[in-house]
């Protein structure tokens, strides 16, 4: 194929996936007809530059280890209000922290977070896990080999980081809360328990489809 025609198969490929697209995906998908695998990144790339120099309300954007469509981040408030009938995923205050200890601390044992807030935390785990938000990443090499939790891609997915290392430094956060005269407190990309501009669901639409139902963890 020509590229012209690859780059035509990778923006079809990611306009009809509900998911960010790996770059090991694409080029499977690829590989029996255009031989220059190494080259799809790059054609990515450029597909990610077209968008945006093409004052869209959409772009491809690299998140959650993937590439995927996506509507501007100034275009929310007019997709919630098309999608009010609709909810999002959201987060109650305990939820929020235990998932901000695991995101920071992984991976951490049950135990290690119930020491950190000072409360039972079996149940808010079992959320966060039935959201796809954590995953159990193997055991403990200690007495009674206690699961170990960590962060998923949904994780990344539904907060829009490409990579864990997009994660606010809490140095940086400790810094800025310092200059502010108010005391270090780790935060996620957050906004009042609700998620930040997602990666779009359904792609021909070219926005987020929400969650199953409004459920507070």
């Amino acid at each position: 194929m020509e590229i012209s025609e690859v780059k035509q198969v990778l923006e079809a490929l990611l306009f009809v996936s509900e998911r960010p697209l790996s770059l090991k995906e694409l080029k499977d998908i690829l590989k029996d007809d255009y031989q220059d695998a190494g080259n799809i990144e790059n054609l990515l790339n450029e597909l990610k530059a077209e968008y945006d120099g093409a004052n869209k309300p959409y772009e491809i954007r690299f998140v959650a280890n993937g590439w995927t469509f996506a509507t501007k981040t100034n275009f929310s408030p007019w997709i919630k209000k098309l999608l009010k009938e609709k909810s999002v995923l959201k987060l109650s205050p305990s939820a929020l922290e235990t998932l901000a200890m695991i995101a920071y601390k992984q991976p951490i044992t049950r135990g290690e977070i119930d020491e950190l807030r000072g409360v039972e935390s079996s149940g808010v785990i079992d959320t966060l896990l039935e959201r796809k938000l954590i995953k159990i990443t193997g055991r403990k090499e200690a007495l009674g080999r206690p699961l170990l939790y960590g962060t998923s891609q949904e994780f990344l997915r539904h907060f829009g980081l490409a990579h864990l290392s997009e994660l606010p430094l809490i140095d940086d956060m400790s810094k800025e809360s310092q200059q502010t005269d108010n005391p270090p407190e780790p935060e996620l990309p957050f906004d009042n328990g609700e998620s930040a501009e997602e990666p779009a669901a359904q792609p021909q639409e070219y926005v987020e489809a929400d969650k199953e139902s409004e459920k507070t963890v």
